[in-house]
């Protein structure tokens, strides 16, 4: 047998169960669909007991018709309470007329019947009919406030449910893809593109032999241990991880986001992943392969899609990625182009000798550089060493040997023939033929970032060498500021601003926490510029209003962004949140001037500003640092610059000790 309809043999609720027990369900269901016949008949026959049988001061009596007139109007609305009044007024009014000596009354008769009884019962009436109109309003009222509350409810419920399904619609999407090509595949914003981008590949050595001697499970932990590692890395400097091919990564810098300095973000993440991998004793070494040029991106796959890219650029980083040798990163001509002022490389030559020869060879060079150090230069010596740089297939090297040669002995045949040979074969040697690659290519190894601070031509020996050590005081990781510094091209600044404004708070003679304080500030106070967009950042052209405004902020942002970090020391912040303060009080935040901008604030404003003068940008090349001192001095007499400060960074360059 089927069961029984739940809405039919199920009890209401609330109902006692002796009542529960004893009224059958369709008679109360009966009741609840035949409620408004039931009050008529049940008011017309009250009535016509009360005014038929009842013989004396039926007026009494007319108090108990509010009754019945206000629960009508409670459970029928104003309009059917209303026609019930109206009802029970001409239901009395009827046995007025009929007897009149059923009502007690006195007065003056008009026709026959007592007046005062026509007036009670008209203003009876009038009340009556007021009241189930009132009852009747505030009821549909509330009615109407209950349906809302209970639709704003379902709605809710609604947006509720539709909430967390978009939540874990979205979780899924971010723990499968990056969260950034979630987003945008969600809001549609995602579209087939052809735009200039970086790729890396990187791959791991000798991992199928480690997988084929060890257990699943062991493989499978430290391969995770090292993409643990260099997820972040990536996240970091604004990578989109491709795919994994299983101990591979593809990587794309400059999509979906499209930031300009997308061949420096890429290659100093690059250096961070092989300085984690070291750091990881895994037993395995990483190569790193990148490459620059235009590619098409977007949406790729029919049902199941990924973000991705296409085109010559993503083989070539794949050749570069299988060329590298372990713990290097191989990048080709056009990523060097774009990384060259901010990092040093060497070129990658044609191997023709085996590792002993080259190191044999290297050694005899080393040793003719040394002798004719001492004796001074010497044709057949520059000819030797020009052969020697050739046989190692380094023909720029040999090029520049064989021409100081004839520059010293123009007419010998000998340095001659050499010299035309190493330029014919310059090319074949110091060019990669890539696997697919009708053309060789120059391929660069990158050894790393520039220290610009231990460039003498910006900042002088003996400074160098007295405040290095206070680099140790920076306990910060360097890729968050290298990051930021990577959007506009600054890579450097906040190392030689931070050592600079140490030096200055020594020489000033500042307290020991102070001067710490003050180097951290110079080494964090450009980190909020990753709320800036990245376009104006690296804008050749002067910045409009709007433009200036949304530059500005970055120094809010700064504070935000320590704070979120951790940083909480009262110093450090306000020192950052005052460094674009003006000696004459016409800067920003708060228009501080002379002595109440803090002390660690006026250092850091002169120590950035003379680093960010004396480097290149993407937009100007590097100002002579005689002319970037000259250039403060003249700050000072706008009104920017505390002249103690830009005194004492005179002084302290001016010394040789």
């Amino acid at each position: 047998m089927s069961s029984p309809d739940p809405s039919i043999t199920s009890e209401p609720a609330g109902l006692p169960a002796a009542i529960s027990g004893t009224l059958p369900i369709r008679f109360r269901n009966f009741v609840a669909r035949q409620l408004e016949l039931i009050f008529v008949v049940v008011l017309i026959t009250t009535v016509t007991a009360v005014f038929w049988l009842v013989p004396y001061y039926k007026i009494a009596f007319l108090n108990l018709f509010y009754m019945p007139v206000l629960l009508a109007a409670y459970f029928l609305g104003r309009r059917r309470a209303v026609l019930g009044a109206t009802f029970c007024i001409l239901l009395v009014a009827l046995f007025a007329l009929r007897g009149p000596s059923w009502f007690v009354a006195s007065g003056t008769k008009v026709f026959g019947y007592d007046v005062d009884t026509m007036v009670l019962i008209a203003t009876w009436g009038g009340f009556l009919i007021l009241t189930s109109a009132a009852i009747g309003s505030l009821q549909e009222k509330l009615n109407r406030g209950f349906v809302e509350i209970r639709q704003l409810y379902e709605d809710l419920k609604q947006s509720r449910v539709a909430e967390e399904m978009k939540e874990k619609v979205e979780k899924t999407l971010f723990a499968t893809m990056d969260p950034i090509v979630a987003k945008l595949a969600i809001q549609g914003k995602l579209r087939y593109e052809k735009r200039e981008i970086s790729i890396m590949f990187t791959d791991l050595t000798d991992f199928t032999p480690y997988s084929d001697q060890n257990r699943p499970d062991v493989v499978l932990e430290e391969l995770n241990r090292f993409l643990g590692e260099i997820e972040p890395v990536v996240e970091t400097f604004r990578g989109h991880i491709d795919k994994f091919m299983g101990d591979g990564v593809m990587i794309e810098y400059g999509a979906p986001i499209d930031y300009e300095r997308h061949a420096l973000l890429a290659v100093l993440a690059g250096l961070k992943m092989q300085e984690k991998v070291d750091g990881l004793k895994l037993p395995w070494r990483l190569r790193v392969g990148i490459s620059t040029g235009n590619a098409v991106v977007g949406m790729i796959g029919a049902r199941r899609q990924s973000y991705s890219a296409l085109g010559d650029t993503v083989n070539v980083a794949k050749r570069l990625e299988e060329i590298c040798e372990p713990q290097k990163v191989y990048v080709d001509n056009a990523t060097f182009r774009e990384v060259e002022p901010f990092v040093e490389a060497s070129k990658v030559r044609q191997q023709g000798l085996s590792r002993k020869e080259d190191r044999a060879l290297l050694e005899f060079l080393t040793h003719l550089e040394e002798e004719m150090g001492k004796t001074g230069e010497d044709p057949k010596a520059l000819l030797e060493m020009g052969k020697l740089h050739f046989q190692l297939h380094d023909a720029t090297q040999a090029i520049q040997c064989f021409e100081r040669a004839l520059a010293l002995e123009p007419n010998s045949p000998e340095i001659k023939l050499a010299y035309a040979d190493a330029v014919l074969k310059k090319d074949d040697y110091e060019k990669i033929q890539l696997k697919g690659k009708l053309r060789r290519i120059s391929v660069y190894e990158i050894n790393g970032v520039k220290d610009r601070w231990r460039d003498p031509t910006v900042i002088p020996p003996p400074v160098q060498e007295k405040y290095l050590s206070a680099e140790k005081l920076i306990d910060v990781r360097d890729e968050v500021v290298l990051a930021v510094e990577a959007l506009d091209g600054s890579v450097g600044h906040g190392r030689v601003a931070a050592l600079l404004s140490y030096a200055l708070g020594d020489r000033l003679r500042l307290n020991e926490d102070l001067k710490q304080q003050t180097l951290l500030a110079g080494y964090l106070q450009n980190i909020g510029k990753e709320a800036v967009p990245h376009h104006i950042l690296n804008r050749p052209s002067s910045l409009t209003e709007h433009e200036s405004g949304l530059v500005n902020k970055y120094v809010a942002e700064s504070v935000a962004s320590l704070r979120r970090m951790g940083f909480n020391n009262p110093t450090l912040l306000e020192i950052v949140a005052h460094h674009q303060e003006k000696w004459d009080g016409t800067g920003k935040p708060d228009g501080l001037k002379g002595d109440k901008i803090p002390i660690g604030s006026r250092i850091t404003a002169v120590a950035a500003d003379y680093s960010a003068l004396t480097a290149w940008r993407p937009y100007r090349e590097a100002w002579d640092p005689r002319l970037a001192l000259s250039e403060l001095k003249k700050g000072v007499e706008k009104g920017r610059y505390d002249p103690q400060v830009v005194s004492s960074l005179t002084e302290l360059f001016s010394q040789t000790t």
